[in-house]
């Protein structure tokens, strides 16, 4: 509430970054932040979620509409990481092929 009000009365589009999206919510309470908060908190919405954890393939879904851009972040050692853009339709295949994961 806190984060919509502060968008609403700047009167300034600024893109939102949100990390650890769902962390502390119930699995209703994230359904509910996926269709009705992310969609409308501001033009450009940013979301940096640990797959599977933060945000499943379901709630992805429920957002994949809206999202023109999807990157993963790939640890290539201890002292390196790349960014990885993937197609937003792929986004959960391509993370389950990179990291052998379901």
């Amino acid at each position: 509430a806190l984060l919509n009000a502060l968008v609403d009365e700047s009167d300034i589009d600024f893109p939102v970054f949100i990390d650890s999206p769902m962390q502390k919510f119930d699995e209703q309470h994230a359904e509910n932040i996926v269709k009705y908060f992310y969609p409308n908190v501001s033009k450009q919405v940013v979301i940096f979620p640990l797959i599977n954890k933060e945000l499943t393939e379901d709630e992805y879904n429920l957002l994949k509409k809206k999202v023109c851009k999807t990157f993963l972040i790939d640890n290539i050692s201890n002292e390196q990481s790349v960014f990885k853009e993937t197609e937003p339709d792929n986004f959960f295949m391509t993370y389950k092929e990179l990291y052998n994961a379901d």
